[in-house]
């Protein structure tokens, strides 16, 4: 795996660790506890202005905002103050900790004070394009992107022993839109959640639904070695729907994947020479 790959795969980490371990002044030291690890609680919202990931072309993100979702409803329900953060994303306490072992865990959770279980999250592009290695041409193939959702639980772990980082997160993206210019092409009105969202729905209606009918669990072992970057995924079942898919002047219609499973799926990342 070459060091152009490891650094564009490491960037979007590195975005989001600056956003929110920013440096804390005294004010800042009420919000840190140091017993039994450390916890940090932080209000979001990134800006890039350009991404760009150089092997010979380029591909460009532009305007990315990273925050909350400025929303008070997802799935068509109100799952409480946490979840009604505005722009930043907020709400979240995050602990570090050492264990005996040597394995470092990072835990997330709602702050109590905020009320609900959920934290809501917004990230969106603008113009995603392909450049040439002499700068010659331009080509937008992405217009935008836009997704918001709601996130009930997130925790990673470094095994000090193996140097496998293991992740568990439970989440749901309540709507996408992405305009593929680049094809003449618009998804709309996406969502992804639970494998048991349909049938729920079905059965109990918008107000009825359940945190475990909006949220899918999703976990993975990243880990690396000579051949590359490996992405076990251990668990994710999901149900999907796009609203609306437009191709030029025409609506395709609406789309459905119902019970979508790649649980024990893997993938292996690496360079070229």
């Amino acid at each position: 795996m070459n060091t152009s790959s490891l650094a564009f795969l490491l960037i979007p980490f590195s975005i989001l660790t600056y956003a929110g371990f920013e440096p804390i002044d005294d004010d800042g030291l009420s919000s840190i506890s140091g017993k039994g690890g450390v916890t940090i609680e932080s209000d979001i919202q990134a800006t890039v202005g350009r991404f760009i990931y150089t092997d010979e072309g380029s591909i460009a993100i532009n305007d990315i905002e990273i925050g909350g979702a400025n929303k008070n409803t997802y799935f068509g329900k109100d799952w409480g103050a946490s979840s009604h953060s505005g722009p930043k994303l907020d709400g979240s306490l995050v602990t570090i900790d050492v264990l005996s072992d040597g394995d470092l865990v990072i835990a997330g959770s709602v702050d109590p004070k905020m009320g609900g279980g959920l934290i809501d999250f917004g990230i969106s592009t603008g113009g995603i394009e392909l450049v040439s290695k002499d700068l010659a041409t331009t080509t937008r193939f992405i217009e935008s992107i836009n997704i918001t959702g709601i996130i009930s639980k997130f925790r990673t772990k470094l095994d000090a022993q193996t140097s496998h980082i293991k992740t568990e997160a439970e989440f749901g993206i309540d709507d996408f839109d992405i305009d593929i210019s680049g094809l003449n092409m618009k998804v709309e009105n996406g969502f992804i959640a639970a494998s048991t969202y349909f049938e729920s729905l079905e059965d109990w209606g918008p107000q009825g639904l359940a945190l475990q009918d909006v949220t899918a669990k999703v976990s993975f072992d990243l880990y690396a070695d000579d051949d590359g970057l490996h992405i076990d995924t251990q668990e994710f079942k999901f149900d999907m729907q796009v609203g609306m898919v437009s191709i030029g002047d025409h609506r395709v219609g609406l789309v459905q994947l119902d019970d979508v499973n790649i649980s024990q799926s893997s993938m292996l990342i690496n360079g070229h020479p």
